[in-house]
């Protein structure tokens, strides 16, 4: 029996919050979640160690009512607000407590992009896994940041744009924290990790990202743009080092050919957003760039330490 899962005292707990989550549905995601941790018990360790109780609710929909209320609730965070934008899960943790809040509809969209995607309970197993693997990352808070995240949220409040900077700051914490969490799905489920990311790269093109990014400009201030530059080109590069780790002696020829696939459109991308960057911010800019190495991803000190004193070098504080 799961540590986590033990009668009478479960710390990880399923509820079914919408009518129109059929039982079936519920049934088969809360069977995912107890697979994954006894084929993990590194990961069930950790979260055993790092949580008080763990919640999984099950929403249709982002637009539910009663999301925001049932957050605050369970977390004791009067604060605490819905994810803003639509996806099939989303992970959060307060003092010991965690949450993990799975939408179905947003689920079944994203599931029907991948026509790829040839086992779709695997591909569901594997997004299941990444929410717990949050939950480690989290430590059993996702809220506690360094001292260099903070100085950096102060800034752009100080400078009336923290709606921005709120933006751009959240996505280097969100890109950060995937470093660890892909590492932990890569080395419990390598072939499906590959299957799951190869087309990574092939979001946006490069041609794509260079019109959005000249519409920025002449929307945003020019830091802002600068900075979403130099964060979009900081997760490329944190995905590629996370891409060198794939255990590559337990893939099969097709995840080979698939990984390969995402390593060159990796290497073009990160290649046109250099350029991007040497073209508009100088070649002293790109400098800083390369000189930065994967040490700067492991925890979120050093990360946000290391970005604010990016930001003051590139005058984007």
């Amino acid at each position: 029996m799961s540590i986590l899962r033990k009668r009478g005292k479960e710390k990880l707990r399923f509820r079914n919050m919408s009518r129109r989550v059929p039982n079936k549905e519920f049934k088969y995601l809360k069977r995912l979640f107890v697979e994954c941790l006894r084929e993990n018990s590194d990961i069930e360790k950790q979260l055993d160690s790092y949580y008080k109780r763990i919640q999984v609710f099950f929403f249709y929909a982002q637009t539910d009512r009663d999301i925001d209320r049932t957050l605050r609730d369970f977390l004791k965070d009067p604060d605490m607000t819905r994810p803003p934008h639509p996806k099939p899960a989303s992970t959060v943790s307060r003092k010991g407590f965690g949450c993990i809040v799975f939408f179905l509809k947003h689920l079944k969209e994203f599931t029907e992009k991948r026509n790829d995607i040839q086992n779709v309970e695997a591909y569901h197993k594997n997004g299941v896994f990444e929410e717990l693997c949050h939950l480690v990352e989290q430590k059993g808070d996702s809220s506690i940041h360094p001292e260099s995240y903070g100085a950096l949220w102060n800034y752009y409040r100080r400078t009336n744009r923290l709606e921005m900077g709120s933006e751009i700051i959240a996505r280097l914490d969100t890109d950060r924290n995937h470093y660890e969490v892909y590492l932990m799905m890569m080395k419990s489920y390598p072939r499906v990790w590959v299957e799951r990311y190869w087309r990574y790269f092939m979001r946006k093109t490069p041609a794509v990202y260079k019109q959005d990014y000249e519409q920025w400009k002449q929307r945003v201030p020019t830091d802002i743009a600068h900075a979403r530059l130099i964060t979009d080109t900081l997760r490329s590069i944190n995905v590629l080092y996370v891409v060198d780790k794939v255990p590559k002696e337990k893939l099969l020829d097709k995840h080979r050919k698939q990984l390969n696939t995402l390593i060159k459109t990796g290497e073009v991308d990160i290649e046109k957003k250099k350029s991007l960057i040497e073209t508009d911010m100088g070649s002293g800019a790109l400098s800083l760039i390369d000189s930065l190495n994967e040490s700067m991803f492991k925890t979120s000190d050093i990360f946000f330490s290391v970005i604010l004193d990016l930001w003051k070098s590139l005058h984007l504080v």
